[in-house]
């Protein structure tokens, strides 16, 4: 007894730190789901340098480059991302990205509420040389209080007990409501599949969610009705599912690799 009272305090502490700290992130994710082919081998993928292996190893140089490149964002004032569609992009980052609200109760930069509410970055990259294809990166960032920042995350009841029985007895019992999918932060589109919408007056770059996600086999797209990829800006949806989640204004980058 004296025992559970000892872990029941220590995991209330625990529950309730105030932590400033960064999550590790993997960015390193191949969604090639489309069957188009990209510039870089399966186990790898594309970057400034060339194609990176995913377990290390000198990079390779790809078959083709990606130097048509477009991005938005909605904080440099540039260009422009409006989210449409609250409780889309909210599970976009839970079960797309795993960046927020994987425990029973969250809170801070824990939250989705605060990505929701912070940075955002979309990169789209294509060839040059007529290839339907594509690669997205998304890069979210938590609103930050100009005081500082906080997060916590709480178990559910049943992940306390599971916890409680694990101290005592050494038999650790997960806790049903953590999320347990992938992290990918920036969240790479790998391989978009790339065709021409709206009576050929726009198109649109198809992909899917991360392998090891509870969106893996999820379609995500950036649409534009109304553009080409030689225009210098054009506006575009962002769709999860069948569904605009955001839209806003891209532009071509003026960076190599769009600073990736």
């Amino acid at each position: 007894m004296k025992n559970l009272l000892g872990l029941a305090g220590l995991l209330l502490v625990s529950a309730f730190f105030v932590g400033c700290g960064d999550k590790g992130n993997d960015n390193n994710n191949n969604n090639n789901n489309n069957n188009v082919a990209g510039p870089c081998p399966a186990g790898s993928f594309y970057s400034s340098s060339g194609c990176i292996g995913v377990n290390g190893g000198p990079p390779t140089q790809p078959t083709f480059q990606l130097n048509n490149g477009f991005y938005a964002d909605n904080w440099t004032n540039t260009t422009g991302i409006t989210i449409v569609n609250s409780q889309k992009m909210k599970d976009f980052f839970k079960f797309g990205m795993g960046v927020c609200d994987r425990a029973a109760y969250n809170g801070g930069t824990s939250a989705c509420d605060s990505y929701t509410g912070g940075r955002l970055d979309m990169i789209i990259q294509f060839p040059s040389n007529g290839i339907n294809m594509a690669i997205a990166t998304i890069i979210a960032q938590p609103r930050q209080q100009s005081w500082g920042s906080y997060q916590y995350q709480l178990p559910s009841g049943w992940g306390f007990l599971g916890a409680a029985l694990g101290y005592a007895t050494g038999i650790w019992l997960p806790d049903p409501k953590y999320y347990q999918g992938v992290e990918r932060n920036p969240l790479r589109i790998e391989n978009m599949a790339v065709s021409i919408i709206n009576n050929s007056a726009g198109f649109e770059a198809r992909g899917y969610g991360p392998g090891g996600s509870a969106m893996a086999g999820t379609l995500l797209s950036i649409q534009v009705p109304q553009g080409k990829m030689e225009d210098a800006s054009f506006k575009f949806n962002f769709l999860v599912g069948d569904t605009a989640a955001a839209r806003g204004t891209m532009r071509r980058c003026q960076y190599p690799n769009c600073g990736l």
